[in-house]
């Protein structure tokens, strides 16, 4: 939910598209489809980001209609809002929109910031939906647990009134989830989901709680029930049903019903002679039938009062064999598949290994314990191929209803023909024309031809009939028997059989094909290379073999038997050893032939790549043989292989590239595209039907769709290259651009065939120039046009006018804004020029020309105008605007504004004439007292141009100057005071931005100061006014990484970060600052030696704040004071921080350490081991008289002429202390100026040694 930060907008008109854009660009990603199609493909790939759609209804290729219809049926409707921007206003449209699930309709023509509005509004109602749906769910979650609890507990009952069935429920519980799980895997048809299996695990805890209900001298008699005791037991099945009625008030409806159908039927049994209703076959519910058997198994396997346990694979053999009534056939092949997890449970969770307070713990899931077993569909496929193979027979499945036919097991070459064809009738037709003896083809086109008919419309089970078939081996025809088996379910119009084809040749003719003599070296030996005979077993064992194997491998066949024991697998190249038994083995399973290539290794170690063709057959040893034709294939492989290390090193270089190369078969019409592409994009590219589906269902934006067009058009033609720059939809939704170029192929007659190309991510090298050339062609200070990209925008436009269109121009003025700039300073009257420009920016459209003509002037063009009404209208708007503009806001002054407007194509048609004429109407604005507008006419054609005097400003509000000087004098010198009267230098700096703050009264003053590494910034003082939360506690380590624009460029040349309007920072500076409520900000930078260290700041949260020219000032100069003492303060704790650990460090050495003045001799440190030996040592005292009872210094002091020497090590013997020392002495700086620092090591031991 969180990611759901994109929105997708859906319309085949540019024009809109581009309005759209417009309003959500800032706060959302924008997808952009023109097409339902495209749509409904970018919807598949992007629906867990998507936040809203917005949808036309009428649309090429599909339309809104069939987008909403499809993404209701996908069930996306539910993840995210549908708002339906149409200028259809049918009430028949309105209710069809509603009926296929649209969130809101918006009618055409809108205005662009109501639908941000009401978009928003949606947005944040859907995701708030989403939310409560997540709470919903984690709350069900939590009930559903207290109900297992409550179970359990209810559960627990019996195994307290019943000694022998301690762990009974656990041991039900993991019996049945594990054979649950194998019925998942190999029965698809029963639809059970993990949801169900957990549910059904649960729910089996309840299958004896009717037990409650049986009379302890029955529930507990040891020795065998009497026919009537065993009556009054059965009941308890039914008793626990009516137990259960009583919970019907349960939330879970569905466990209820799994714990009562398990709760009555886990007694019945599969041939209805179970109890209590005596249900039959699958009638009886599989939570039931499973339940049953995991019951039936621990009841064998465990102690009760009236027998003794008995062993696992006898409670096995058992169940199986149907001694404890019938089973399920399927449940009882997955009960096969789960043999050692029943016994290992069985033993694991046996009555005396764990006590009984433990017996109610969850149980994880026994998956893993068989995760990579054969599953039972794949067992009893091995079964199933297994007799195959011991018959000797091919096999065809065949739905004569379909024609569709599956060649289930080929038991040898003769029959390959059966393989070909479209469908069954093709099949027979190939078959019969090409291995049937003449005579015998016309018979069997009758028989698996009309004659099925016949078999299914007799409703016969089995016919036969004998053919003769072509035998390559033996280059003759041999008798076959054609068998029809009809497959029947009971479906009277099922039409499904087996067709089985089987040898009937005589005993004596087929001994003698399996005695065939090995061909030697004659022509025919040589021709077919390497041949020989081996039995089928783990090694191979060589049996007989022909000179051409002997010549391959360089081995007699007396060698072979010497050195390899006739062990033909070691003559295997052993890398490969493993997968030829294990092809062997998987084509044994479909046929009696084998196909597969591997090497060997020949006598001289040379290692030969061959192709193995073999055929199976039994001997007359009753054996299996495997006869091996063996054709060296060496020098196709090396090929191969050199092929393939290309292909590798052709793959490593794209997998280290960026790049994605493509190729367009134009024959075809499908692109294929190298490998990394899905590693990039992360969904399956266009292939098929390119040159279409890459126009209309396709992650290509709208607008690059033409150019993307003409590049396939120009390579199906004759352009021999072509390249073009195009944005495509990435893994995230996002789309950025790339460079394709392309190379087309053609053919001898000259014509494209081909095309193949690369396709670069160009992206930052895009957006970079983009953002170059629309920084050149805007205002610095107000983001909108400047004059001469203004001129080229409205030339552009007049040359294609539509001549029936009208449209406008207006100049407009900012009245007094002299007086304005000059009074209060630039930056105020930068503020005001950026004010002016979001004004005129909200209150236009997207499509019109805003543009800063110099200083406070603006230029508006105004397209497709529609009557004269609307352009005063509009005027009219943009006066009162400005009378408006700060009136919430601490403004010290009144605003107006003056308007010229000419009108196309009445006033003119050019930009000179529009431009000239808007003018004389803006001076006619002035000339009568400002504050309006004037419309062109030709009655101010001779007007001289130049303005008059301005008029008095009586409106402007001036505060006096000398008054605010005085309180910003007053509150600087109260900072000086308070800096130097305050001793606590971090209770000063709060202080003075209170004072500060308090006096400008802002919201919120504060420090931010950036870590040592200069990767992150923290707030360090804050003072906040009454109502405002402070934010420190929040800012603290906050990672520049943060801001995508570098946050310290907002500071100007002097180091001043001035913001009237957030709104109009970056969107990653606005996300930041926005949950802290500021609304405005001035900020001052901290450097330290001209390095950034920070920033001091003023907020305000109320309302936007234009600040003065004084103001600044005197907010700038606080800064800077703050500054240079904050400064001071970080050195000198970095000092005192050095010092301690300096300290610290010295303190921690394993030696004797004090530093003294070299000419006095007095100690100025003594580190912890000195004093631990010498406690009455003090700084100040002379060292000589502290640690050896002197007078003067020692004659031999090593510290002595320090300066001179710098360094100076010797031996001494301490008397007082009684220790030998080695004493070092060097010259150091402490506390700025020279010390000595001695360090005495201990060498006592070596000197008493």
């Amino acid at each position: 939910m969180a990611g759901r930060d994109t929105i997708l907008i859906v319309d085949d008109m540019e024009i809109n598209r581009v309005i759209l854009r417009g309003v959500f660009e800032t706060d959302y990603n924008l997808l952009e489809a023109e097409n339902g199609q495209q749509a409904l493909v970018l919807l598949e790939q992007y629906h867990a980001r998507i936040a809203a759609v917005l949808l036309d209804l009428v649309m090429p290729v599909k339309d809104g209609y069939q987008v909403l219809k499809e993404i209701g049926q996908d069930g996306l409707l539910s993840e995210f809002p549908v708002v339906v921007i149409t200028a259809e206003d049918s009430v028949e449209n309105e209710v069809q929109v509603f009926d296929l699930g649209a969130s809101e309709i918006i009618m055409k023509p809108f205005e662009p910031h109501v639908v941000k509005r009401r978009v928003q509004n949606i947005v944040e109602l859907n995701l708030h939906r989403l939310n409560q749906e997540e709470l919903i769910e984690e709350q069900a979650a939590k009930l559903r647990e207290s109900n297992s609890a409550m179970i359990d507990a209810l559960s627990s009952i019996i195994e307290y009134r019943s000694a022998e069935t301690g762990q009974h429920i656990r041991r039900i519980r993991i019996f049945t989830e594990a054979l649950l799980e194998d019925v998942a895997v190999s029965y698809p048809e029963y639809g059970l989901a993990d949801a169900d299996i957990q549910m059904i695990v649960s729910a089996s805890s309840m299958h004896d709680i009717g037990k409650i209900a049986i009379p302890d001298a029955i529930l507990n008699k040891p020795g065998r029930l009497t026919k009537e005791e065993f009556e009054i037991m059965k009941t308890h099945s039914v008793k626990g049903c009516e137990i259960l009625a009583g919970l019907d008030r349960m939330s879970d409806r569905k466990y209820l019903r799994y714990a009562y159908n398990i709760c009555r039927y886990h007694h019945e049994r599969w041939d209805g002679k179970g109890y209590p209703d005596g249900l039959k076959g699958d009638s009886i519910p599989i939570c039931a039938q499973v339940a049953g058997i995991a019951d039936c198994y621990d009841a064998l396997t465990t102690d009760r009062v009236y027998k003794k346990a008995i062993a696992p694979e006898q409670a096995f053999t058992m169940i199986l064999n149907g001694e404890c009534g019938t089973f399920s056939p399927k449940l009882l092949e997955c009960f096969k598949n789960v043999k050692d997890i029943f016994a290992q449970y069985s033993r694991k969770y046996a009555d005396k290994m764990i006590s009984r307070t433990d017996t109610l713990k969850p149980e994880p899931s026994s998956k893993a314990n068989y995760a990579e077993a054969m599953d039972t569909l794949q067992m009893g496929q091995a079964k199933y191929f297994t007799l195959l193979r011991y018959v000797d027979s091919t096999v065809m499945e065949v739905d004569i209803g379909t024609g569709i036919y599956h060649m289930v097991y080929t038991a040898n070459g003769n029959f390959s023909a059966l393989k070909t064809g479209d469908g069954f009738e093709d099949s027979i037709r190939n078959f019969v024309k090409g291995s049937l003896h003449p005579e015998d083809r016309n018979p069997a086109l009758d028989f698996l031809g009309p004659g099925l008919e016949r078999f299914f419309e007799d409703g016969l089970l089995k016919e036969s009939r004998k053919f003769r078939v072509y035998n390559e081996s033996l280059r003759t025809y041999s008798w076959c028997e054609c068998t029809l088996m009809r497959v029947s379910d009971g479906h009277p119009f099922q039409r499904k059989v087996l067709l089985i084809w089987k040898d009937i040749r005589h005993s004596d003719e087929a001994g003698e094909h399996q005695a065939v003599r090995m061909p030697g070296v004659g022509a025919i030996g040589q021709t077919l290379g390497g041949i020989q005979q081996c039995l089928n077993d783990k090694y191979f064992t060589l049996l007989q073999i022909n000179e051409g194997l002997e010549n391959l491998l360089g081995y007699k066949a007396a060698e072979i038997k010497e050195r390899f024991h006739s062990r033909y697998l070691e003559l295997i190249y052993p890398a490969d050893r493993e997968e030829v038994l294990e092809q062997t083995k998987k084509q044994l399973n479909v046929g009696n032939a084998i196909e597969l290539e591997y090497r060997v290794v020949a006598k001289d170690g040379q290692v030969i790549w061959v192709l193995d063709k073999s055929h199976l057959v039994t001997g007359s040893d009753g054996k299996e043989h495997i006869f091996r034709t063996l054709i060296n294939v060496t020098q196709s492989k090396q090929a191969q292989e050199e092929l393939r290390l290309t292909l590798e090193r052709h793959k490593i270089i794209m997998d280290q590239s960026n790049d994605v190369i493509f190729e367009w078969d134009m024959i075809k019409d499908k692109m294929l595209y190298s490998s990394n592409w899905k590693k990039k994009f992360g969904y399956t590219p266009v292939m098929d039907e390119a040159s279409t589906r890459l126009l209309t269902q396709s992650h290509i934006h709208p607008e690059d769709l033409e150019p993307v067009e003409k590049l396939l058009s120009q390579m199906g033609g004759s352009m021999p290259y072509g390249e073009i720059e195009f944005r495509l939809a990435d893994r995230e939704g996002s789309y950025r651009w790339y460079k394709a170029k392309a190379t087309a192929q053609f053919d001898r007659s000259g014509r494209a065939f081909k095309a193949v190309g690369i396709m670069t991510d160009i992206d930052a090298e895009k957006r970079a120039s983009q953002e170059l050339e629309d920084k050149a062609s805007r205002d610095e200070l107000t983001g909108l046009y400047n004059r001469s990209t203004a001129r080229k925008e409205i030339d552009h436009y007049l040359e294609n006018r539509n001549p029936e269109e009208m449209a406008a121009m207006m100049i407009i003025d900012v009245d007094d804004f002299k007086m304005i700039n000059d009074r209060y300073g630039h930056m105020f009257g930068d503020a005001v020029l950026q004010e002016t420009a979001s004004v005129l920016t909200n209150l236009l459209r997207k499509e019109d020309i805003i543009s800063r003509i110099g200083g406070d002037e603006f230029l508006i063009f105004m397209k497709d105008i529609r009557t004269v009404d609307i352009l005063k209208n509009r005027a009219e708007k943009i006066r009162d605007s400005f009378q408006s503009m700060f009136q919430q806001d601490r403004t010290p002054c009144d605003f107006s504004s003056s308007i010229g407007i000419a009108c196309c194509p009445e006033d003119g048609t050019s930009f000179e004439e529009l431009f000239r004429r808007s003018d004389l109407a803006l001076y006619h604005t002035k000339s009568k007292g400002k504050n309006g507008y004037c419309l062109f006419d030709s009655s101010l054609t001779e007007q001289r141009l130049g303005f008059p005097e301005p008029a008095a400003t009586a409106s402007t509000r001036i505060d006096p100057a000398g008054e605010q000087e005085k309180k910003t004098d007053d509150l600087i010198e109260q900072i000086f005071r308070k800096i130097y009267e305050e001793k606590d230098l971090e209770r000063a700096v709060s202080s003075i931005l209170e004072m500060a703050g308090s006096r400008f009264s802002v919201s919120r003053a504060y420090i931010y100061e950036e870590s040592e590494d200069g990767s992150s910034y923290s707030n360090t003082f804050e003072w906040c006014n009454q109502g405002v939360d402070p934010q420190m506690g929040l800012r603290q380590k906050i990672s520049y990484k943060m801001l995508s624009n570098q946050y310290k460029d907002n500071f100007n040349e002097n180091g001043i970060f001035y913001c009237p309007d957030i709104s109009l920072l970056p969107r990653d500076q606005r996300e930041v600052l926005t949950p802290q409520g500021t609304k405005s900000t001035l900020q001052c930078v901290i450097r330290d030696g001209g390095v950034y260290k920070g920033f001091v700041g003023f907020d305000e949260c109320v309302i936007r704040r234009m600040w003065t020219k004084d103001q600044i000032s005197a907010l700038t100069l606080i800064a800077k004071l703050l500054s240079i003492f904050l400064l001071k303060k970080r050195a000198q704790d970095r000092a005192e921080e050095t010092a301690f650990s300096l300290k610290t460090a010295l303190d921690n050495q394993n030696s004797w350490i004090y530093i003294i003045d070299p000419d006095s001799y007095r100690m100025r440190y003594i580190n912890q081991k000195t004093l631990e030996i010498a406690p009455d040592v003090k700084t100040g005292m002379y060292c000589y008289e502290a640690f050896f009872g002197r007078t003067e210094p020692c004659a031999e002091c090593p510290a002595r002429n320090i300066r001179e020497t710098g360094n100076k090590t010797i031996e001494v013997y301490n008397p007082v202390l009684k220790v030998w020392t080695v004493a070092d002495a060097s010259l150091i700086r402490w506390r700025e100026q020279d010390a000595c620092m001695l360090s005495c090591h201990d060498i006592s031991r070596y000197k008493d040694s």
